[in-house]
């Protein structure tokens, strides 16, 4: 789970759902990063990785005049408010991310006009060093950094409390740690019931970048404080270097088509002609 933002500091929340069953790739056993124009570096994936150099990859620029599809459903996430029987793992990725690993109680997610249901695995994260920049996934040609807002956001209060813990990948020998079980929900926008998302298709947005993954970013964003995008910033990857710019650019959308299932409003200015009899 990751990427979502608009016009308020915010992040940009995105739900990704792997659409049919793939061969396992072990894409962590080889080297790739983020660094634009180094050996291994986005601009290189598809040479490991020849998805990555595929017609339908992610992420994309998305615009909000996307068209309205009124036959997409909203989500059900009621199995996302779930704790009991869960076990979270926070983990440092080393040079990639940070991610919370689900385990337990199975937790799935209906509805949203998918081919079948799906069971949550993992969520993680992308951010910038910079306030300019950070999500995958950019609205109208605007990036957003997780975008921050002057207040805490409580929700996020549990999570970023074990931060120090992964804060370096030579915390312990795993750099992960089991952490306090908390609803999913709380890391999603409000209104969850009738959540607005647009939808596309798309890839993993890291090797081996199968196109195999339906999107549905959410059109409303999740606001955190600068402090709280700091933690995230705080991390060390695996060459004990700040863990930032941890995001893909974006990609050729070609022939793909984004929907909404949000309706636009249409502010109609109405004409007051006033006529004299003669």
């Amino acid at each position: 789970m990751t990427l979502a933002g608009l016009r308020v500091s915010c992040a940009l929340a995105a739900v990704t759902f792997i659409s049919v069953s793939i061969t396992k790739v072990d894409a962590d056993a080889v080297s790739w990063n983020y660094d634009r124009g180094a050996f291994g570096g986005p601009d290189d994936w598809f040479k490991t990785f020849p998805k990555c150099g595929g017609t339908m990859q992610s992420p994309i620029n998305i615009s909000s005049n996307a068209s309205y599809n009124p036959y997409l459903e909203y989500f059900d996430f009621r199995e996302y408010k779930l704790t009991k029987g869960v076990t979270l793992t926070l983990t440092n990725k080393g040079g990639h991310t940070a991610e919370v690993i689900y385990s337990g109680t199975p937790i799935i997610l209906r509805g949203g006009s998918l081919p079948d249901d799906y069971k949550l695995l993992q969520y993680h994260f992308h951010w910038g060093s910079q306030d300019s920049r950070g999500s995958e996934h950019i609205l109208d040609g605007e990036q957003f950094p997780m975008e921050t807002s002057p207040q805490n956001n409580t929700r996020f209060g549990k999570l970023l409390s074990h931060f120090d813990l992964i804060k370096t990948v030579a915390t312990n020998q795993d750099n992960e740690t089991v952490i306090e079980t908390f609803p999913l929900t709380d890391l999603l926008p409000d209104g969850l019931d009738k959540l607005h998302y647009y939808r596309y298709q798309g890839s993993l947005t890291t090797p081996p970048c199968y196109e195999t993954v339906i999107w549905s970013i959410a059109t409303e964003t999740i606001p955190i404080s600068d402090y709280q995008l700091n933690i995230f910033r705080s991390l060390y990857n695996d060459e004990n270097k700040p863990l930032v710019n941890d995001y893909r650019p974006v990609q050729p959308l070609n022939n793909r088509v984004v929907v909404t299932n949000k309706k636009k409003r249409c502010n109609a200015r109405v004409r007051n002609d006033q006529h004299k009899s003669s």
